[in-house]
């Protein structure tokens, strides 16, 4: 077999302070073949290249395309998106003919004048490969499917976990499906049913879990091949943001629908009791402090830069220096300027500082305090979807009972090993504010004594009503109260 592989993923947020060009990009992975720039990097991919492996493993012929992710953020600049996307497109067009295509994409891509960056892909790579040619796509569950990418993709398929722990499950499961495709022993049909619904959805929970355990069943039933929940990315705004189930069937369109329509009422059925929960600041650190033992783990949901927030906030750190907690730990604080003057400053000194709230009014006013720098290191690194990624710079201070991570290059924070690296020992806190949303979760949940969702201020926050929508589709939950009508049926 002759295969496409190329990967462009950003989850952009409608509503981030922080633009987008091509050196975020480069920032995070960016292998350009008509350059040859990342050429170093390219048998060590991260999750950009899960597909590509999977396909070297069976001795095919991989053909190469643009491999690039930039960590959540406004939308991108239009010029540079085109240069990417015009990369991977003239990739395929140097490749031909091939037997197959397969895509790592996010699903909730955009840039200046495109709304769907992904259905913008798909419709160019299409009309290089033909009609006949399979176009196999994995992508995040906080996709936002539209019609331009369920037309133009053979195959589109989700990963079903919150955390996306099975990103490489998934994948080898498209590698699988879209080989039959291509040698013509199944005939995909694709058909997505959308929930007019918008939500951040933990799969580590009941009765979210259980609806996932559901899909597996679902996938066992003849003339089923794959099913996914597309839980939709909320900081969108265009017509297409929502969640939705994709379904696909060989050659049974009528299957395909039944399946998916059955699936979207038991999703939008369940939402107020998979709605991720949303706590304040000083709720969340009383509840925390009423807890026996340690560590408490609170996730500052709002402020997470896996989906396009500065992670600057200040509200937490202020509230604990205010209250005086002891014992606590805050990780990552991202401040370049802040880690600029403790680099300077050096291990084991003490000096005054100012960290954090500069990204805009969401990140609150910064904290000025007298820091005690523990530690400084500058190849810092985390273990985020089976793979170790560099965070580069970073310090650990101690500001009177806080430990704080300061970080120069932005991303949220997956698991203890980061703390640990930092010189910061978690198994003395009582509580560790974390800035993620839920991907933190599988590494941290083994050594919480329990695990808080909080959501204060911020561009990535959990209470929709906060964001100055202008586009979405209306009517939507939890924006509007039920019952409504909306794509063409009754909701309730």
């Amino acid at each position: 077999m002759k295969v496409y592989c190329a990967s462009m993923a950003h989850e952009s947020n409608s509503f981030s302070p922080l633009p987008t060009n091509m050196d975020n990009f480069r920032e995070m992975f960016l292998y350009r073949p008509s350059t040859g720039e990342g050429q170093g990097l390219l048998d060590s991919l991260p999750l950009e290249g899960i597909l590509r492996n999977h396909c070297l493993e069976q001795g095919w012929e991989v053909i190469d395309g643009l491999y690039t992710s930039a960590c959540p953020s406004a939308p991108c600049k239009q010029a540079d998106y085109e240069a990417l996307r015009d990369e991977m497109v003239d990739g395929l067009r140097k490749a031909m003919p091939v037997d197959m295509v397969l895509l790592f994409l996010h699903g909730a891509q955009m840039a200046e004048g495109y709304e769907d960056c992904e259905g913008d892909i798909l419709k160019a790579l299409r009309e290089v490969a033909g009609p006949d040619i399979p176009i196999g796509v994995e992508l995040d569950l906080h996709c936002n499917i539209t019609p331009a990418m369920t037309e133009n993709a053979a195959i589109l398929m989700a990963c079903k976990e919150y955390p996306h722990t099975d990103f490489d499950a998934r994948a080898a499961e498209l590698v699988a499906l879209t080989e039959a495709a291509a040698k013509k022993t199944i005939s995909p049909v694709v058909h997505y049913e959308r929930v007019p619904m918008l939500g951040y959805f933990h799969t580590t929970r009941e009765p979210m879990r259980s609806l996932v355990d559901q899909l597996f069943r679902e996938e066992q039933r003849d003339g089923v091949l794959s099913v996914s929940l597309a839980h939709g990315f909320p900081a969108g705004d265009f017509p297409g943001v929502g969640a939705g189930v994709l379904v696909v069937t060989d050659n049974d369109p009528a299957l395909a629908g039944s399946v998916a329509k059955s699936l979207a009422e038991k999703f939008f059925a369940l939402r107020h009791d998979i709605a991720a929960p949303c706590l304040g600041v000083q709720e969340s650190l009383d509840q925390a402090m009423a807890i026996d033992g340690g560590p408490v783990v609170i996730a500052d949901a709002s402020d997470n830069p896996g989906g396009g927030a500065a992670g600057d906030s200040t509200h937490f750190l202020r509230a604990i220096l205010e209250a005086g907690i002891p014992d606590t730990a805050i990780g990552m604080i991202w401040d370049p300027l802040a880690y600029d003057l403790i680099e300077k400053a050096g291990e084991g000194t003490v000096l005054p500082l100012r960290i954090g709230g500069k990204a805009g009014p969401l990140s609150g006013s910064p904290v000025d305090g007298i820091a005690e720098v523990i530690r400084i290191r500058d190849d810092l690194q985390q273990l985020t979807f089976g793979d170790f990624e560099p965070l580069g710079p970073a310090a650990a201070i101690r500001m009177n009972n806080v430990e704080i991570i300061v970080n120069r290059v932005r991303q949220q924070i997956f698991g203890p090993r980061t703390f640990q690296e930092m010189g910061i020992d978690l198994s003395s806190k009582k509580i560790v504010v974390v800035k993620s949303a839920q991907h933190f979760h599988t590494q941290f949940s083994p050594i919480a004594a329990e695990v808080l969702y909080a959501s204060p201020p911020g561009s990535v926050s959990t209470d929709f009503r906060d964001y100055p929508y202008r586009y979405i589709q209306r009517p939507i939950w939890p924006l509007d109260e039920t019952p409504f009508t909306a794509y063409g049926k009754n909701w309730s």
